[in-house]
């Protein structure tokens, strides 16, 4: 990794003396402090801290245990509860009067909510939440989700660093292995460590997340983006339903990646000029009352335990309600 020359390495240890490494951009005079905790490498995350930093946020973005330049061992969704907090509690102490918000995608949405459960944060702001291990092994009717988690674990899981993806071909032979031998026979085919295939085993065999006992308690707001074609849709409504605090939800029309998977120039368009998913954050971080960097923002998002912003692709509009 290429250092980013506009931020500051950080390196927190943990209590079993891990050292836990990130970058850290920073305003001229920070306002408020944000959290990303990733797997996939800090460097992919330089843009989303910059754009917390023009909203006058000092942003930490970390690699979690065992991943990039992170030490320990790699566990997909085991360590972020305890790490997170540890790191979060800290960068609060060292600056008490400034608010915490917790943010990131997919694993890192769970990390970030993880981390909560452990410390008192000022809000988060989540985005296509994968919830656990189970959550990411199953769809809403409880089929295996074969295509998705043998790609994502060849990939992501097996180490500090990340593989090439798997070829449509090797993906497909792999998927068929597994319908036809079952997943943990499959595997032993394809290479892989000791480490990697008792995690593996874990993912198929871990019960579901009890929501209402995990994240039910945490009193923070929560902004959850969701996509209408993202495969973890029907999981984020069934966090915003057991969120004990204000929720506010997003809809629109794309998929895991957000924006980027608006395949239609009109609608991506659309949705540029209406101000975007950013446009929606920061009227939402003005009205919960936390630093959004930006005046005069066209949205209105209703004041409400519950509430929700839609934006309807044919029209380029959002829609904001309460819905609760």
């Amino acid at each position: 990794m290429i250092p980013p020359r506009d931020a500051r390495p950080h390196v927190w240890r943990t209590d079993d003396g891990v050292a836990l490494h990130g970058w850290i951009w920073e305003p001229e005079t920070p306002r408020g402090i944000v959290v990303v905790r990733t797997p996939y490498g800090v460097w992919r995350h330089g843009d989303t801290a910059r754009s917390w930093v023009r909203r006058g946020y000092r942003c930490l973005v970390q690699d979690v245990r065992g991943r990039h330049d992170s030490g320990g061992e790699w566990n997909p969704y085991l360590h972020e509860r305890r790490d997170g907090a540890s790191v979060v509690a800290a960068l609060r102490a060292q600056d008490p009067h400034l608010p915490v918000v917790l943010s990131g995608g997919s694993y890192d949405a769970h990390a970030a909510l993880e981390c909560a459960r452990d410390v008192d944060v000022d809000a988060l702001v989540l985005m296509v939440p994968a919830l656990g291990l189970a959550e990411t092994a199953w769809d809403a009717e409880g089929r295996p989700q074969l295509f998705d988690r043998i790609g994502w674990w060849h990939q992501h899981g097996r180490g500090p660093r990340s593989f090439p993806a798997l070829t449509e071909g090797e993906l497909h032979a792999r998927v068929a292995s597994a319908e036809r031998r079952g997943v943990e026979r499959a595997a032993r085919d394809w290479e892989w460590a000791p480490a990697v295939l008792a995690g593996w085993r874990r993912l198929w065999t871990t019960p579901p997340v009890d929501l209402d006992r995990a994240y039910g308690a945490i009193d923070a707001p929560l902004l959850l983006i969701r996509g209408d074609d993202d495969f973890f849709y029907a999981d984020a409504g069934r966090l915003a339903a057991a969120w004990g605090a204000d929720v506010h939800v997003v809809d629109g029309p794309w998929g895991h990646r957000l924006g980027a998977d608006i395949h239609d120039e009109d609608v991506r368009a659309r949705l540029r000029d209406s101000g975007g998913i950013g446009g929606v954050l920061d009227a939402w971080l003005a009205r919960t009352g936390l630093p959004s960097g930006v005046a005069g923002t066209r949205h209105v998002v209703p004041v409400g335990r519950r509430s929700r912003s839609a934006f309807e692709p044919r029209s380029g509009r959002w829609h904001h309600e309460r819905t609760a």
